[in-house]
């Protein structure tokens, strides 16, 4: 009898333990920032629990690396390589979102989403029901991979609708019907272009370039044209692209670190883009709205990226 209430106690402490394991699996909420004197309009940061969203989750997505030929280039076939995260329990008979990414000036296609902290973010902000399971894509401009050189990037939009939108949305499960530009086109508000540093530069020179074939624009840390040009160029430039685009549904996220982040002049672009209500509809409802901005309060680093993401599911694929 005593080992039977040996047992049952044992059990009890054993359940008990297991409950308090799962509450620590609980996040706490959000820090809230909130200003208004930056870019003229309010902009909302939410700040995860790092201590939960940045830890394992028991729900990871997996990474796989995919070596395809570059085509449209002049020495083409260039042999490139690219990284694609797939949520956990992907699906092959159900239809995903889909993300593709463009890194910074000295980074490789795979840096991101080998950074445990950002894909430990990914995977519990899947888990957590932040935003819904989704493909995420990590290709590199580049052509000479090691030397992180060569790069036309001119011609990295074609690549992304010639080469790599194809392969992989002929290889993994997304909303295209078809993986060419009318399944692309036809299938556009469930896909979007996400860029850090030099690569939120480019991801701004996309939506001109793509717009056809992705409603979502995210922007991190970077201007619209050089990191040196005046934030009237920097205006004018995106008035005018958005010129071409009127009538055309589609939303850029933007966001950035605080005044130690190298971009932070990008602040007073925004400004300017917030005022010109003729071509920008400010807001965080796709359904009314072209454009928001996030501020966040970090130095330039793309892992930070991880809390823009956070930020942008509030609105992107709603």
């Amino acid at each position: 009898m005593k080992k039977v209430l040996a047992l049952l106690t044992a059990l009890i402490c054993l359940a008990g333990l297991c409950a308090a394991l799962a509450e620590e699996r609980v996040p706490r909420e959000d820090t809230l920032y909130v200003t208004t004197d930056v870019v003229g309009a309010e902009t909302v940061f939410r700040r995860y629990d790092e201590s939960f969203y940045d830890a394992p989750s028991d729900q990871p997505g997996t990474v796989v690396k995919i070596r395809y030929e570059a085509t449209v280039y002049e020495t083409s076939p260039i042999r490139k390589i690219l990284y694609v995260y797939l949520p956990y329990g992907y699906d092959a008979s159900r239809q995903y979102n889909i993300i593709y990414y463009t890194h910074g000036a000295e980074a490789h296609a795979e840096d991101l989403i080998q950074s445990a902290y950002y894909k430990n973010a990914l995977d519990n902000m899947i888990a957590q029901g932040v935003c819904e399971p989704f493909i995420f894509v990590f290709p590199s401009y580049f052509n000479d991979y090691r030397k992180k050189s060569g790069e036309v990037v001119e011609l990295w939009p074609r690549e992304l609708l010639h080469d790599i939108m194809p392969l992989i949305e002929s290889t993994y499960s997304t909303y295209a019907e078809t993986a060419d530009e009318a399944g692309f086109a036809a299938s556009r508000a469930h896909r979007a272009f996400n860029g850090y540093s030099r690569g939120s530069l480019i991801t701004w020179g996309m939506i001109g370039e793509l717009a056809d074939y992705a409603q979502w624009f995210l922007p991190f840390s970077g201007p619209a044209l050089g990191f040196d040009a005046s934030a009237d160029d920097q205006f004018a430039y995106m008035s005018g692209v958005m010129e071409t685009l009127r009538g055309k549904e589609i939303f850029i996220y933007s966001a950035c670190g605080g005044t130690e982040d190298s971009a932070y002049p990008m602040t007073e672009m925004i400004a300017r883009m917030i005022a010109d209500t003729d071509h920008f509809s400010y807001g965080r409802d796709p359904g009314t709205n072209n454009l928001y901005f996030c501020l966040t309060e970090f130095p330039h680093s793309s892992t930070f990226g991880r809390f823009m993401m956070y930020n942008a599911f509030e609105v992107i694929f709603r």
